[in-house]
């Protein structure tokens, strides 16, 4: 991890891979909003040489994942409904992602684009789904679907992961940076919370 012990803000490393990171980011304004420290969300995605890993190699694991995938869901209100494939073109959302975000509706797109992958089972590495999740955050589909496609954003997310591990220490979502230290896990939000709130009354 840097030696960045800067606490204005909270980097939240995010993947519309997991399953965990869609947790978080369905709780994410309520357990860490208020909190007068600004959320600085990243999106990024292994590939086979930067995640040797994958615990999707692993039958058990995968299987294991499902139940308690389900049984947090169902404690959020949520509905799940796995998507059939794993592995789709994930530079397209996560590059869609940071042009939602530049027009200031970064939130509301990653959330419509994980219940898209994750309440409605879709492909989110099709033009259709991710337009329509554009759509559903009240965004111009054209333009996100045009940053979805930016050869320069596609390289941006596509080197992230690499670089959220050097910098942050980051081996997996979600996880959230703040003050220098690294929280993995969406269960580890309170822990988050209560650092920023100790910093503060410090």
């Amino acid at each position: 991890m840097s030696d960045d012990v800067d606490a204005s803000s909270i980097r939240f490393y995010f993947s519309f891979r997991s399953p965990y990171a869609w947790l978080a980011a369905e709780r994410l304004d309520s357990e860490l909003g208020g909190l007068g420290v600004p959320i600085e969300r990243i999106p990024i995605f292994p590939t086979p040489e930067t995640f040797p890993n994958d615990p999707s190699n692993l039958p058990n694991k995968v299987r294991y994942i499902g139940q308690d995938v389900a049984r947090l869901a169902r404690e959020q209100g949520l509905t799940l409904r796995f998507p059939s494939s794993v592995d789709t073109d994930w530079a397209l959302p996560h590059a869609a992602f940071l042009g939602a975000q530049r027009d200031g509706s970064g939130q509301r797109f990653m959330v419509e684009v994980f219940r898209k992958r994750y309440c409605e089972g879709l492909d989110v590495g099709e033009d259709a789904v991710v337009a329509d999740a554009a759509r559903n955050a009240g965004l111009d589909s054209d333009a996100i679907l045009a940053a979805g496609h930016s050869e320069a954003l596609r390289a941006e997310v596509s080197g992230a992961w690499v670089l959220a591990g050097e910098r942050d220490g980051v081996f997996g979502v979600p996880s959230f940076v703040y003050a220098g230290r690294l929280y993995w896990g969406q269960d580890r939000m309170r822990f988050l919370r209560s650092a920023v709130e100790r910093k503060a009354g410090a």
